[in-house]
């Protein structure tokens, strides 16, 4: 989000952050950086790869945005997801989404906004929402998170955008399994949640509730 409210330290803590995550790309990532205020742009045109002279450019990038303007949520969610169709099914698919208001420019109804995102994900894409401030569209944000196998946080105008960024970079950058599945052994399984599973990455754990009906010894199994 490069809107004119991110201007001053929040935009600063946001240039680190970005700085932060690419320089702890995966040699084999791709990656593609779409800031966002009346419109989104570009970095790539497509999916760069994570070579070190695209990585350098991307910093010098980062380093030359500035905050204006109006926040047009809508439009940015759609072109990032837009990159996922030429994506290997193989990998999982993530949008890191930071901003610190709410939609005021283009599409701005909050359900509009969820179907439409919805519709072009075809639930392959992974939407983690990071929401700056204390003037967040908490309800939307939440929303965009669940409905799209993300996870959401928020960050206070005195805590450290970066360091909690940074943090959550560490743990996504190393995926173990995805697209999870649990089997319980043909247990009466009910009152499950979270009834879809988010991804496993290195040094994170899942933790799954629920009742069941029936005895025996069960093999409860999770594929990915």
């Amino acid at each position: 989000d490069t809107s004119g409210s991110m201007s001053g330290e929040k935009m600063d803590q946001a240039r680190k952050a970005l700085k932060f995550c690419l320089s702890n790309l995966n040699k084999d990532d791709r990656f593609n950086i779409i800031p966002f205020s009346h419109e989104p742009t570009r970095f790539r045109d497509g999916l760069a790869a994570a070579a070190p002279e695209t990585i350098e450019q991307a910093r010098k990038f980062v380093e030359g945005l500035t905050a204006n303007g109006g926040t047009n949520i809508h439009d940015a969610l759609l072109a990032a997801l837009a990159h996922a169709s030429g994506a290997e099914a193989s990998r999982p698919y993530l949008i890191v989404f930071l901003t610190d208001g709410q939609p005021t420019i283009g599409v701005t109804d909050v359900n509009e906004i969820l179907k439409n995102v919805g519709g072009k994900n075809a639930g392959r894409v992974r939407l983690f929402v990071f929401g700056v401030g204390d003037d967040v569209n908490t309800h939307l944000l939440d929303l965009l998170a669940e409905q799209n196998r993300g996870a959401r946080d928020y960050v206070t105008p005195r805590e450290n955008l970066e360091l909690k960024l940074s943090s959550f970079y560490r743990k996504v950058s190393d995926p173990v399994l995805a697209d999870l599945s649990l089997s319980f052994g043909g247990l009466n399984v009910y009152d499950l949640y979270p009834r879809q599973l988010g991804d496993l990455f290195a040094g994170s754990e899942l933790v799954v509730a629920g009742r069941y009906s029936g005895d025996g010894a069960r093999a409860v199994e999770l594929t990915g």
